[in-house]
Order: C-alpha cells, then structure tokens, then sequence
C-alpha cells in the first residue's frame, strides 16, 4: 500500500474508534448497541464503557504507531486489542443481525467497516503487518 493511502486509512480508522469511545460514554455509538444485544441492566453500560476506554487507547496507540513513536508495550495492546475486535464483530455481526432482522445491505455496510478497523490495527502490528 503506498504511504498516503496507508496514512489516510489508519488516521481514519483512529478518529472512528475515538468518536465510537466518547459516543459510549454517552451510551451511544456501536459498543453501546453491542453491549445491549447480549446483555441487561447495568451490565450494559459498565461494557459500554470498557469498551470505550479500549478504543480510546487503541486510536492513541494507532497514531503513536503511525507516526513512529515507540512505546514498548504498543504491539501487544493492539494485539489484544484485535482479540477484542474480532469478539465485537462476532456479536455485532453475527449474533446482532440474527436477532435483529438487519437489512442485507446495513448488514454488509457495518460489516465492512468492522473488518476495515481490524485491518488497520492488524496492519500496525509487528505480527501481522509492519
């Protein structure tokens, strides 16, 4: 991928889980959603919120990545990061649909954005991409 575009899609990919981790502490944005489709009461909001604090430090250390400052323990925050992920695209993309009767094309339309985030962090990391 060249530089620009490589650039672009993980500053973008950073300021989405930015806004989706100040929308949560609001009980808005997709964590919110994911949180309420498998759980009740209080619950929901206490995941709403961890959700958004992992997100939050995972655009920080998506940008510190991008723009080549090291901290040391930034390639296994991603790591579990992109394990929190692929849970939340598990529930959000195959529980959620299932009880919710999404449409096929919001299906595929938040589907893709989930795998476009994951595909940005995992590019970040020594592991799997850089």
């Amino acid at each position: 991928m060249n530089r620009l575009g490589y650039f672009l899609l993980n500053i973008a990919v950073a300021l989405y889980l930015f806004a989706n981790g100040i929308l949560g502490f609001s009980n808005g944005g997709e964590f919110h959603k994911m949180a309420g489709a498998i759980f009740s009461g209080n619950i929901v909001n206490i995941v709403t919120i961890i959700l958004s604090v992992c997100a939050i430090a995972a655009g920080a250390l998506m940008l510190l990545s991008i723009f080549k400052i090291e901290i040391p323990i930034t390639d296994l925050l991603l790591l579990v990061f992109i394990i929190v992920w692929l849970v939340f695209i598990v529930i959000v993309d195959i529980v959620y649909p299932i009880k919710h009767n999404m449409k096929f094309l919001e299906y595929l339309l938040q589907l893709s954005a989930h795998l476009m985030v994951l595909g940005a962090i995992a590019s970040l990391t020594k592991r799997f991409g850089s």
